[in-house]
């Protein structure tokens, strides 16, 4: 891809060095003008004032204040985005106090809030303008596909605990809402060119508008180099996805409000596999490409009324194929969701909803990965209703409501998913706030109809001394039953002109949740027992060993999560995040068998970001990360620095030179809990960054 002879790991360090020699040069050489700087405003766009005037719409379906909210909340804002100098969402979310964000290889991630993290963690309900980016298949996300115009996006709300009462099942440790810009402030021509060590993209948009109508269109490709496994050579990670999105916003002379979107994407993602066979050497690892692509086609509608009231219609369809080596899946989903907010006086109303939705899947599977049936069809009807009112004579607020789901995914087929919340302002300053729930995690398709093989082991293993192989496999139970949390959460927030402050503690009673039983190993093909029928051993191909899920296991977790942002002068504004994690089993109803790899998230993790606008045409942003170790998979501590130095050339054309994770070295940060991925080491990289605005 690069005319470079350096190797991949040489060329990552190069570029790493000398991101870190250019941002200190500026340093020095702009130092001299500190005095320049003196009552310019040059941290506008990260003033605390936005800070406590964001408004968020994810905690209640409504636009309110950040300041006053009842809940853990974090909005990463466009200043947050342009200047972290992430490419990806993973990335962005690693500012969030109470995230857990690991990368797997160069494009798959596990990513949750408050725990139980993995590759498919099934706890954090992630939507993009609504539009839900849950998989019902394998639970979690596709990280490896999610993503769009970075800079078109308006803001990620950050709910941590909690959101099922308005956005129903799965919305158990968090919800993260990706909004968007709307298509009026994305106007005129935009060219990004991102190149260096670690890969490639290209971002073109353009818009444009009318009176009451806007709209712009984008394109978006990127090809990103690979990592190294544990010995230091190439995993064949690599990855390239070519995009095609678009928006368009019309308000008409009524008030009523109408957008449309929709993207198209196609791509292939590499990835360093562990397969698994019946004949020698029975377990084999090398690279693999997985073909992907989809697309989606949103539509919403509001208006509202001079009482106060408001009513909101949204529909999505979405279809979204992948192609592995050993397993094939399409999924369909249609999504119809209908919202009314009913003003009943000043600082009281009442919001109700319906949403109907219906996903789709063929999958064509094979010996290590399959669903049985290969085709299903699932249903979810769901209701909310929540009020939101001024008690205390006007001296607290307080949310209470409750969602309702009829659903074909788990045994109970009627979930109820209630949460109050009250928050009391100590001054005008300051507030604290506090919050019951109680939110459920339905099982998924492979939960349900998988068969997945761990591992197989050779003839004659000193704890299986068979003639022939032994095939573990974890095995779907047709009876299994939503996960389910009862959630107490405490939080305060202090805010003046200098300081924001924030913290929140969590306690999480957990039951029902998924774990693995021993079943009875039968001989393959012809299902017969060796304990009761020896002599099937003699025609066999292999003993399969099942590992059923069931829901025979409990746990509790707790932490606390704190976050500042201070300006240290006009031009250097600093803001640090800590998260304390922890988590204890409760014991399970009978003995349970685990994976080699399980979810896993760090103690305590710390971030500290530094900016500061060195002159007014620099900017230089750091950011520190430092994350405890995975005690279960036994992965190391490690700190990460990101360095973004930044020049405005002219007011519509900018560069900028950054570097991610510093200092990290080839690093491990997580492996695949299904055990179908060897480790891969991430990298250093570093790359120049182009920006042309026309």
């Amino acid at each position: 891809m690069y005319p470079l002879s350096v190797p991949s790991r040489g060329r990552q360090r190069l570029l790493a060095k000398a991101t870190v020699a250019a941002a200190t040069f500026l340093l020095i050489l702009t130092a001299a003008r500190a005095e320049d700087l003196s009552g310019t405003d040059f941290l506008a766009d990260l003033s605390l004032e936005e800070l406590l005037s964001t408004e968020i719409t994810t905690l209640s379906r409504k636009a309110e204040s950040l300041g006053t909210a009842p809940a853990a909340v974090h909005v990463i804002s466009q200043t947050d985005i342009r200047r972290s100098g992430a490419r990806t969402l993973p990335d962005l979310l690693r500012m969030v106090p109470g995230m857990q964000v690991a990368q797997i290889d160069g494009s798959k991630w596990a990513v949750t809030s408050r725990g139980a993290n993995g590759r498919f963690a099934n706890k954090l309900l992630v939507l993009m303008d609504g539009r839900t980016l849950y998989s019902p298949l394998l639970s979690g996300v596709y990280w490896d596909v999610q993503d769009t115009d970075i800079d078109a996006i308006e803001r990620i709300e950050v709910i941590r605990g909690p959101g099922a009462t308005m956005w129903g099942s799965n919305a158990v440790n968090g919800v993260v809402n990706i909004i968007t810009k709307h298509a009026a402030d994305t106007q005129g021509g935009n060219l990004s060119i991102v190149g260096g060590l670690g890969g490639a993209e290209t971002v073109f948009r353009y818009g444009d508008e009318t009176e009451r109508l806007a709209y712009r269109v984008y394109a978006k490709a990127f090809d990103r180099d690979a990592n190294v496994n544990l010995a230091g050579d190439d995993a064949g990670d690599d990855s390239k996805m070519t995009r095609l999105g678009g928006r368009l916003d019309w308000v008409s002379q009524d008030g009523q409000e109408w957008t449309v979107s929709g993207e198209a994407y196609t791509g292939e993602s590499g990835e360093y596999r562990i397969s698994r066979s019946l004949a020698p050497p029975f377990v084999s690892i090398g690279s693999s490409v997985t073909d992907v692509s989809g697309v989606f086609t949103q539509a919403r509608w509001s208006r509202d009324f001079e009482s106060g009231s408001g009513l909101q219609l949204r529909s999505y369809l979405s279809v979204h194929k992948r192609d592995l080596v050993t397993y094939k899946e399409q999924q369909e989903t249609f999504d119809i969701d209908i919202q009314h907010r009913i003003a009943l006086s000043e600082g009281n109303d009442l919001m109700w909803g319906l949403n109907y939705r219906n996903n789709h899947d063929h999958t064509t599977g094979g010996f290590e990965t399959r669903l049985d049936p290969a085709n299903r069809t699932q249903d979810l009807l769901s209701t909310f209703v929540q009020g939101d009112f001024s008690v205390f004579d006007d001296r607290a607020r307080l949310m209470i409501g409750s969602k309702f789901e009829n659903n074909s995914y788990s045994a109970k087929s009627i979930e109820v998913e209630p949460s109050i919340r009250l928050s009391a302002p100590l001054n005008e300053r300051s507030i604290l706030w506090g919050a019951v729930s109680r939110a459920v995690r339905m099982p998924s398709r492979g939960e349900q109809n998988g068969r997945v093989v761990s591992d197989v082991l050779p003839p004659g293993q000193p704890d299986f001394p068979l003639p022939v192989p032994t095939v573990i496999t974890v095995v779907g139970n047709e009876d299994m039953k939503s996960e389910e949390v009862t959630a107490y959460e405490f939080g305060y927030r202090f805010r003046n002109d200098e300081l924001v402050f924030d913290v929140a503690l969590f306690y999480n009673d957990f039951d029902e949740l998924r774990s693995l039983q021993f079943g009875v190993p039968t001989c393959q093909p012809g299902g017969a027992i060796p304990q009761i029928d020896p002599t099937c051993l003699a025609t066999a191909t292999h003993v399969e060993v099942p590992l059923s899920i069931e829901n025979m296991s409990a746990g509790e977790t707790l932490g606390a999560e704190l976050w500042l942002s201070k300006p240290v002068t006009d031009w250097w504004r600093l803001q640090a995040a800590y998260t304390y994690f922890h988590t204890a089993d409760s014991g399970t109803g009978a003995p349970a068998a685990e994976l080699a790899v399980v979810e896993d998230s760090p103690d305590h993790q710390l971030s500290i970001r530094s900016s500061m606008d060195l002159a007014r045409d620099f900017s230089l942003d750091l950011w520190l990360r430092w994350v405890d170790e995975l005690e279960s998979q036994q992965i190391d501590a490690y700190s990460a620095l990101d360095v973004r130095l930044a020049w405005s050339v002219t007011p519509s054309l900018s560069l900028a030179a950054v570097g991610r994770n510093l200092f990290a070295g080839d690093h491990l940060e997580f492996m695949s809990e299904l055990v179908d991925l060897a480790p891969v080491q991430i990298e250093p990289e570093g790359y120049i960054e182009f920006r042309w605005n026309f």
